[in-house]
């Protein structure tokens, strides 16, 4: 019986990701479901992007290819979230 990842869910484990187990400092107080992944946001780099779609793929169950990851640091935290929704749902 396949089961529904929640929005919430999704999100929590993202900041969670980012900032205890990729030490990448945040003040959670400004991060909002707007802030882009990328510069002018939360500044992820390509090689912390890699990262942390791998933990997703490995927590979710989905799958980012190569071709993939370069897009997600144009998105905003909750254009992420949705694309991690979607791609489980094609699961």
């Amino acid at each position: 019986m396949p089961t529904t990842t929640s929005y919430s869910e999704i999100r929590e484990f993202v900041l969670h990701a980012i900032t205890n187990d990729m030490n990448h400092p945040l003040d959670l107080g400004e991060i909002t479901d707007d802030s882009p992944l990328g510069a002018d946001g939360i500044d992820l780099d390509s090689l912390s992007l890699i990262e942390l779609t791998l933990r997703i793929e490995h927590r979710f169950g989905v799958q980012f290819p190569d071709t993939d990851i370069e897009p997600v640091g144009a998105m905003k935290l909750r254009e992420l979230v949705d694309d991690v929704i979607a791609r489980s749902a094609a699961a």
